[in-house]
């Protein structure tokens, strides 16, 4: 058995807290009907698809198909776990939070306390080092970068010393092993022992989202190489996943609807202490698609302000195409070509750095900018191959509004027809076939969709059978007797369509009402979005008596007409086979099976 919180808890937890009040604490909700709407925290759109449901206590979007309840919302808006999410819900709650363990999760859970204990003893070492007379160079070098002593306290900078084993030697006399040591990347392996792997640096803490240190950076005072050291990778420190400092920018983000990404920790802490709130860095490394879904868990507006030079134009520009790829809203701030933003903002202040990000330019005009410089356009096949360069971000490019205006720039800078640029771009998406994943969908072809069948997950045409079976689980969802019903008429295991049944099935072993956080967790994640598109949807019809039956109906009806088919081929394999006996018998139970179908008017076939 895994570690889990008892279900029961979670369902006391899901009760006693309300979604609205939640969500509303991150989005402006606005009144639907039964529903409340916002913009989608986690794709980019212009018209409103995110629903709730106060009701069902449930979110769905129709835009990217995300849902469910108020946990899987905290989940995804701050990028934490079902248990953090339930912890955090359960004492805001009053609720407490007993917690069953199996030996080796005990194991596993003190493992991780014990490396997070050992990092943060690590860290207050530094930065008790810093300020002391071991420490007065390093002191003098943050001076020199004009960090104030305010911002070293908040991003808890310190001093590794110049010695071999100072931080081992301490941390050896705290009871932490030299194994521990060397796994936790703090120290690395000599014969008979092990030193320290920061020496003579400046340390920079590398936290996880939820503020637990799980790395170092480490800076020279000088030139000397490398410049940066960082933790090595391993169990707890991955520098592809993680993002400096977003758990301090992350409320500053919120905030101001979007995310400066930088490069380096000095450059976080140089402009946040000059009230840049919302800037966060990729640890010096190239961006990822992991570090991405995590910056978008709180935005999807970004800003990138890499230094100003030849690699750091290529290195933003390739952040934003990783961006775009995810659905993330990307453009690319300009600073002057030999100058990082610290340098920046140090020469221009809070001011010049708020009209440079206002001035980001989106990727697509980036690129052209680069591909000018790079081919010229002084004849058509110059101009062609920029128009390569930049199709597929065209191509990607999410609003309507905003890709007509890239479709005009783009133009303009080539000095060609836009319906050019336009067929150019069409060409370009019938030969690549594979749908763009970022498309924004808008709420109203959502709706208008889903409100011709409720059974939008299924690629298949949506025939009668399967819309009697979408609704059909949309009952059983409302209320229990529902379920039950269903159940005595049509049993466990009718359902053709697999995410259904499964649903279907989890409910009645549950013995749970169609809302309950037991049957969520449960469930898969398509499930899951299945599950909360149904809740946030209407059951068609008022007479709920008439809907059952004539959907009970529907189900009896559609599986008499397989049964039939399935009989008619077998008399034709009969009639093949010469085999008047069986001929004789199925004759009997298809005309048996052609009175149940088509009803009793018709009479018995002969």
């Amino acid at each position: 058995m895994g570690s889990y919180i008892p279900d029961e808890v979670v369902e006391d937890i899901r009760q006693r807290t309300d979604i609205v009040e939640v969500v509303s604490q991150y989005l402006t909700l606005e009144r639907r009907g039964k529903n409340l709407l916002a913009l989608c925290p986690f794709h980019q759109e212009k018209t409103p698809s995110f629903n709730v449901n106060p009701e069902k206590q449930i979110f769905h979007c129709f835009g990217c198909g995300v849902g469910g309840n108020v946990f899987k919302f905290l989940m995804m808006v701050e990028g934490v776990s079902f248990p953090d999410a339930v912890r955090t819900l359960g004492a805001k709650a009053g609720v407490a939070i007993p917690e069953r363990y199996s030996p080796a999760d005990t194991t596993q859970k003190s493992k991780k306390e014990r490396a997070w204990e050992i990092y943060g003893l690590s860290r207050d070492y530094y930065r008790l080092l810093l300020s002391k007379e071991v420490g007065q160079r390093a002191m003098q070098y943050l001076a020199k970068r004009n960090l104030t002593k305010t911002s070293q306290e908040t991003f808890q900078l310190g001093y590794a010393p110049a010695g071999w084993d100072a931080l081992t030697k301490y941390l050896l006399s705290k009871g932490v092993s030299r194994d521990e040591l060397v796994k936790l990347g703090l120290a690395q392996s000599k014969e008979n022992g092990c030193y320290d792997r920061f020496r003579d640096r400046v340390i920079f803490p590398i936290w996880d989202s939820q503020g637990r240190v799980v790395g170092f950076g480490g800076r020279t005072m000088g030139d000397d190489p490398p410049k940066y050291l960082n933790s090595p990778e391993g169990e707890y420190f991955n520098k592809g996943k993680l993002l400096y400092a977003l758990h301090i920018s992350r409320r500053g983000i919120r905030e101001q609807g979007f995310a400066v990404l930088l490069e380096g920790y000095i450059d976080v802490v140089s402009v946040y202490q000059r009230g840049v709130t919302n800037a966060v860095a990729s640890l010096g490394t190239a961006f990822t698609r992991e570090q991405g879904r995590l910056l978008m868990s709180y935005t999807h507006n970004v800003v990138i302000a890499y230094d100003g030079d030849a690699a750091g134009v290529k290195a933003a520009i390739r952040a934003a195409e990783i961006l775009q790829e995810l659905g993330c809203k990307a453009t690319i701030a300009t600073i002057p070509d030999g100058m990082d933003p610290d340098d920046f903002i140090q020469a221009q202040g809070l001011e010049g750095w708020s009209n440079m990000i206002a001035k980001a330019l989106p990727l697509v005009q980036i690129k052209l900018l680069q591909a000018v410089k790079q081919y010229g356009i002084g004849n058509s096949a110059s101009k062609q191959r920029i128009l390569q360069e930049v199709l597929p971000n065209l191509a990607a490019v999410a609003s309507s509004i905003e890709l007509e205006e890239a479709v005009q720039h783009t133009a303009t800078v080539l000095q060609v027809n836009w319906e050019t640029v336009l067929d150019e771009i069409k060409s370009y998406r019938i030969n690549n076939r594979k749908k763009s994943q970022f498309r924004d969908i808008s709420s109203k072809d959502s709706h208008n969709i889903a409100s011709n069948s409720i059974n939008q997950h299924s690629k298949r045409p949506a025939d009668a059978r399967a819309t009697a079976e979408a609704n059909l689980i949309r009952l059983a969802l409302e209320d229990k007797s529902w379920l039950n019903r269903i159940n005595q008429e049509l049993g466990r295991e009718f359902f053709q369509d697999p995410d259904y049944q499964l649903i279907y099935r989890t409910i009645l072993d549950l013995e749970a009402d169609g809302v309950s956080a037991t049957i969520y967790t449960r469930l898969g994640e398509k499930q899951q979005r299945i599950y909360s598109e149904l809740l946030v949807q209407d059951i068609p019809g008022q007479n709920l008596e008439q809907v059952f039956a004539d959907l009970v109906k529907a189900i009896k009806k559609t599986g008499n007409k397989a049964r039939l088919a399935n009989l008619l081929e077998q008399l034709a394999t009969a009639e093949r086979a010469g085999d008047a006996e069986k001929v004789f018998m199925l004759r009997r139970e298809i005309n048996l099976s052609i009175s149940k179908s088509e009803g009793p008017e018709r009479g018995v076939a002969t």
